[in-house]
């Protein structure tokens, strides 16, 4: 909508990196690979790969494909789609209308023609994907495939709209979602596939289920647009108990100014977090979506942007622990209420180590046990105290984009250990 060009993107991505992003998630339209009828670009994806590695980022695609938040989006689809009604129907056409890119609509999920030729534009991006990875260090940037856009809203949301109910299209919906998943997962290029789902209708867990059991897609997540700690944990136990699923937060507004515990939240249970957004357009036709970037349209932080740089600091320093250590051996900090403490002292257990903490400040902490280390950090001039062990060594570093652990020099190792803010200690035991 901005009419950016690839080449004028750099900014936005070194602002992400410069938010401590690990992974940044980015749209990729049907129409940006497949401009004309069989007439393939992967130019707009190549240099996604580039930005990402240019400034240390993975990157996940979102696939804006035949929906966007349950809608059928002219800027996203193929002209030739959008003008063969019959060859691709649409559920009702009496209840399209101009939207922000153009026509919107709602095409008929699942028809073969419709599935066959979205299906062959994204084998060509994964092939695509596969082949500059070979020639670029396969240095595997993109790492998973968001399959489609909160498309339940199809079946649930937009009812009144095109007439069918969400019985006459969840079946449909589901058969599409695995299909087009089943493209990613048998190309040439390993990575994940999964679907975000709103949590507008009373079933959203259970149709959360019947996505992620499909063959098509790894993983189902939550775009709840909620800030409290029981909210928040409450999905994401709900998501861990489908068989197979990495639990994660799909999309969460930047506005919110806990995001940083609400991360936390998530990681201390084992699953993922995803704030929506880093920077927002200045459109005036998306006016009322400015709030939700963690930066304001013109680049300038707002008065919580810090607090999420500064956590996200941290959890990057230290992800290759936060993402393989157990759950019960990832402890998080000053979780008890939704905007966190000011002054507070608490005392947590993982496996082996005993853990009192204690800030002055409102600090985000976490200690996670891995592989007979206790990995530290907060964001804060905090304290903490370990019991129950014996302390061979303690340094600090972080990680690396690769996993490769970078020690920035040792600390007397001591059972009590005051924390210098934003870095990440590792303790030998």
């Amino acid at each position: 909508m901005d009419k950016k060009t690839p080449d004028e993107l750099a900014p936005y991505f070194e602002l992400a990196a410069n938010m401590n992003i690990l992974v940044v998630q980015v749209p990729v339209a049907w129409r940006d690979i497949e401009s004309e009828k069989d007439v393939y670009t992967s130019s707009l994806v190549e240099k996604y790969i580039e930005l990402c590695d240019k400034y240390q980022m993975k990157l996940e695609i979102l696939w804006f494909g035949s929906y966007m938040c349950g809608y059928s989006v002219e800027g996203y689809i193929p002209d030739y789609v959008i003008k063969d009604t019959s060859t691709y129907p649409e559920l009702k056409p009496s209840a399209a209308y101009e939207g922000w890119l153009g026509k919107q609509y709602y095409l008929k999920p699942n028809t073969s023609a419709l599935v066959e030729r979205e299906a062959k534009a994204l084998k060509q991006m994964m092939e695509a994907i596969y082949h500059y990875d070979n020639n670029h260090g396969q240095k595997h940037t993109v790492i998973g495939i968001q399959v489609e856009n909160e498309p339940d809203m199809l079946a649930t949301r937009h009812n009144q709209e095109h007439g069918y109910t969400p019985e006459q299209l969840w079946p449909d919906l589901i058969s599409m979602l695995d299909r087009l998943g089943q493209v990613v997962k048998n190309s040439p290029y390993d990575c994940y596939t999964r679907v975000n789902q709103t949590t507008t209708y009373s079933d959203y867990m259970e149709k959360s289920a019947e996505i992620a059991a499909t063959t098509g897609i790894d993983y189902v997540g939550l775009d709840p647009y909620e800030n409290t700690m029981l909210a928040i944990d409450g999905k994401l136990r709900r998501l861990r108990k489908i068989d197979g699923n990495f639990a994660h937060i799909a999309e969460n507004g930047g506005e919110y100014t806990n995001n940083d515990l609400l991360t936390l939240k998530a990681l201390s249970l084992g699953c993922g977090y995803e704030i929506f957004e880093v920077i927002t357009t200045p459109h005036p036709d998306l006016a009322d979506w400015t709030l939700r970037g963690v930066y304001n349209p013109d680049f300038t932080p707002k008065a919580h942007t810090q607090r999420i740089v500064d956590a996200y600091k941290i959890f990057k320093g230290a992800w290759v622990d936060l993402a393989s250590a157990d759950a019960k051996d990832i402890i998080g900090f000053n979780l008890k209420y939704d905007d966190g403490q000011e002054q507070t002292t608490e005392n947590q257990n993982t496996t082996h180590v005993s853990i009192k903490w204690t800030t002055n400040s409102r600090g985000v902490a976490f200690a996670v046990e891995h592989n007979n280390c206790l990995t530290v950090a907060s964001t804060k001039n905090d304290q903490m105290v370990f019991r129950d062990i014996q302390i061979k060594k303690i340094e600090k570093g972080h990680y690396d984009i690769d996993g490769n652990w970078n020690s920035e020099g040792d600390v007397e190792p001591m059972n009590q250990l005051t924390m210098e803010p934003c870095i990440v200690y590792k303790i030998q035991f």
